[in-house]
């Protein structure tokens, strides 16, 4: 017995050599187009001269023929016998298999278009990549070469201010001095800021390891704000654990930066209170001493949407920040990527009008072996140690020359000035210098490639110190 399910999907014939239907011998699919003693070629038009041309005795089999019954296509396969003296026909209802073969094939044709359009994006992806990175190679040689042609006219700025401010002034003057000098500081760390960004982005901001003593940097940046602080109606203090490393491994210089871009903006900030930086160890480990940094002050603090925003780019809290304080809003967000930099986190806890504290925590390295000898570099430089040396100076900017020659001469220097590198590796070959001051964009010879030509000094400058 055949199941119904299985008998509606196919059907077996028996015809005689001339495609005339002599038997119906099982199955029930489209029973209705085959009639006894009737052609089958009237359903099965396909088989005319199929049948006739069958080899006797051999399976034959004919696939992705279409039948029509009721006005509905069906798609069939068929197997057809040849004996002596009839033809068998078996007739398969593959309409349901073709179906999904087709939606199968549409599948892989939208998988094929898919990952060919995959390629191409990743191409064009790769392309626009290598534009972005051009641009931003260009980008940071622009804001370097910009960087040093707005240094050399603020250096100009900056050293004349402080000329004029040792000549006998008005009072009002001298008020109108110290405003200058502010303006000229507030752009110089502008400056410093967008280059630095710019080499953060670039993926070139190089850390160095080096023996560090972070007790010494924090006490150094302590005095160094407590002279500079002059709102007596705000007290600066530090905090620092005694089980703190005398000695790690880091960046002196960034730790520094961090450190004093934290608390410049907490003593801006902060009208009345105090200021305190407090340095803890969190974790110590025979190879790391990770040590949080937490600079507290009781400023106006932020709103939770500031301090949400407060690590943003060119973000600033107040609309007149920026004239009031000066900058460009990066430093904070110059400090989340240094600290990052250094496998460090930083985080903003604030109040509003109670105040705030950041915290910074940063994973330094141990010293593997320390003798115990470090050499101390003094932060106060003996101008005596200048009085009476030749010192060559090669710049093309005239403002550069006059203010370097104005602070030498003050110390006692003989100073002889030159315009470009060529004029000064000619003047190197005929009189001795203890030190050569160096332009590095100068016209002829820039400053680079005369400390490349050191060797061809003449022999009594060739241990002269160039910068």
């Amino acid at each position: 017995m055949i199941l119904a399910k299985i008998d509606s999907v196919f059907i077996e014939l028996t015809t005689d050599f001339k495609g005339i239907i002599i038997a119906i011998n099982a199955g029930r699919f489209v029973k209705d187009n085959f009639t006894l003693k009737e052609s089958i070629f009237t359903t099965c038009p396909f088989l005319i001269g199929t049948l006739e041309a069958l080899p006797l005795k051999e399976p034959f089999s004919m696939e992705g023929m279409v039948v029509s019954s009721n006005n509905k296509e069906y798609n069939i396969d068929l197997d057809l016998f040849k004996s002596n003296e009839s033809i068998s026909v078996l007739i398969h209802d593959r309409t349901n298999v073709y179906k999904f073969v087709d939606q199968l094939n549409q599948s892989r044709n939208d998988v094929f278009f898919v990952k060919r359009e995959i390629v191409e994006k990743n191409k064009e992806l790769a392309r626009l990549r290598k534009v972005a990175d051009k641009a931003n190679e260009e980008k940071t040689r622009f804001l370097a070469m910009m960087s040093h042609e707005v240094r050399n006219p603020l250096n100009s700025i900056l050293g004349y201010t402080d000329m004029i401010s040792e000549e006998v002034l008005s009072n009002k003057v001298k008020e109108y001095v110290g405003y200058l000098s502010l303006a000229g500081k507030n752009l110089n760390v502008i400056v410093n800021d967008i280059l630095d960004l710019s080499r953060i982005e670039a993926g070139k901001l190089e850390l160095v390891s080096e023996e560090i003593n972070i007790k010494e940097i924090i006490n150094n940046c302590f005095i160094n704000f407590k002279d500079q602080q002059k709102n007596k109606e705000v007290v600066l203090s530090i905090s620092t654990s005694n089980v703190i490393p005398d000695i790690v491994l880091g960046d002196e210089v960034r730790v520094v930066q961090v450190l004093s871009n934290l608390l410049n903006n907490a003593l801006k900030f902060t009208n009345t209170g105090f200021v305190s930086l407090v340095s803890e160890l969190v974790y110590n480990s025979d190879k790391t001493s990770e040590i949080c940094f937490k600079i507290i002050d009781t400023g106006r603090g932020m709103t939770d949407e500031q301090t949400a925003k407060i690590f943003e780019e060119y973000q600033q809290n107040e609309i007149n920040d920026n004239r009031v304080f000066g900058g460009a809003g990066l430093g904070l967000s110059i400090v989340k990527r240094l600290v990052e930099a250094m496998n460090g986190t930083i985080s903003v806890f604030s109040e509003l009008n109670v105040g705030t504290t950041f915290s910074v925590e940063i994973p330094f390295k141990k010293v593997e072996k320390f003798n115990g000898k470090r050499k101390e570099v003094s932060n106060v430089f003996d101008n005596n140690l200048l009085k009476g040396k030749c010192i060559l100076v090669a710049d093309d900017d005239f403002l550069n020359q006059k203010i370097t020659t104005h602070f030498l001469q003050k110390v006692g220097v003989d100073v002889t000035i030159v315009n470009n590198g060529l004029e000064a590796l000619n003047i190197l070959n005929k009189k001795h210098f203890d030190v050569v001051l160096l332009d590095i964009n100068m016209p002829e010879i820039s400053g680079e490639q005369l400390i490349q030509k050191k060797l061809g000094f003449k022999k009594i400058n060739k241990p002269l110190l160039l910068h």
